[in-house]
């Protein structure tokens, strides 16, 4: 073997001792950084709620309606009983029902929560004093708002807050409750546009129409129909069917 190959088989031998020397220090340096055994922590991501039940079943609360309305116009005696549409409801908006006790009644008021802006068979639970007016205090609670609670539950209100006393009351003819609002305070802003009449209205129609024996409602504004339709941007009048109701559902 001449000198030149054994140079070059030296050289060899060098370098890969050097290259298993390099991997010796860089495995220990690891060694001490991540302890042999140490596993990653796994990411955390926050829960998603499910989709809830849905809320097929009606539940029928049957109430006498006072033979006269607030405004002193004749009224059909009619049997009110509560229904509710059937669609899913998200598992955030479901609210444990009270108990009704002697002298209280519960009321289920309508509002928008989860992941859409109308309300869709989404309510909060009130308790109130016993009474046979549920559709009025029904309205007068959804012009209240909701209280800290309920917003941490998802739910949320598009009226204003001076909404609150701007519902007047309320009477019952043939079939076709007449709301009464007392200002514009009941409007929110944005209200003409389709998209924010189409939001504000399900609030109001959800509440009324969970009232089986009510099949139309007209809503006033200081006495007009027509004054309340022209504020959301509209020309007249425009009394809202059940049906009506019932295909804006889906």
């Amino acid at each position: 073997m001449d000198r030149r190959t054994l140079q070059m088989i030296q050289r060899g031998l060098t370098a890969a001792v050097s290259v298993v020397l390099a991997l010796i220090v860089i495995t220990s340096f690891r060694n001490l950084l991540e302890p042999p055994g140490a596993t990653q922590a796994p990411s955390t991501t926050a829960p998603v709620a499910a989709a809830g039940d849905t809320d097929e079943t009606p539940t029928e609360t049957t109430v006498e309606e006072p033979g006269s309305g607030e405004d002193g116009s004749d009224v059909t005696q009619d049997t009110v009983t509560t229904t509710t549409a059937a669609v899913a409801i998200p598992a955030v908006c479901l609210e444990e029902p009270p108990e009704e006790n002697e002298g209280t009644t519960v009321l289920r008021v309508f509002f928008p929560c989860g992941g859409t802006d109308l309300a869709r068979g989404t309510y909060v639970y009130r308790v109130v004093p016993a009474t046979d007016l549920v559709l009025t205090t029904t309205m007068r609670e959804m012009t209240a708002g909701l209280d800290l609670e309920e917003t941490q539950l998802g739910f949320r209100n598009p009226l204003p807050a001076s909404a609150d006393g701007s519902f007047q009351g309320v009477s019952i003819v043939d079939g076709t409750a007449y709301i009464e609002f007392g200002s514009n305070d009941i409007l929110p802003p944005g209200v003409a546009t389709i998209e924010g009449a189409q939001v504000f209205l399900s609030t109001l129609n959800a509440n009324v129409f969970q009232f089986s024996s009510i099949s139309a409602v007209e809503y006033r504004l200081n006495g007009s129909c027509d004054a309340f339709w022209q504020q959301i941007g509209a020309e007249e009048c425009d009394p809202i069917t059940r049906a009506e109701w019932s295909a804006q559902l889906g």
